[in-house]
């Protein structure tokens, strides 16, 4: 094997690992993106949770001008977290 052979796969090599990284860094922001996505959504389902008992406590007729905001954006981030 040739001088010029060894460097050429040396190159190879070098242009595979950093390809790799490449790869491994979106997929881990993706991974991260997620992760937050799904925060987001447990956060809005725990205020929603919490309007919904507040309603139940009280006796009091849901409003859905109250819901519907929460929802939307519930569906919204679901929306997103598919995207990814």
């Amino acid at each position: 094997m040739t001088f010029d052979e060894l460097k050429e796969k040396a190159l190879q090599a070098a242009g595979n690992a950093a390809d790799a990284a490449k790869q491994l860094a979106l997929i881990s922001k993706c991974r991260l993106q997620i992760a937050a996505e799904q925060e987001k959504i447990r956060s809005l389902y725990t205020k929603l949770g919490k309007l919904y008992y507040k309603d139940f406590i009280t006796d009091e007729e849901p409003d859905e001008a109250e819901y519907e905001p929460l929802c939307d954006n519930i569906s919204a981030h679901y929306r997103k977290l598919s995207q990814l």
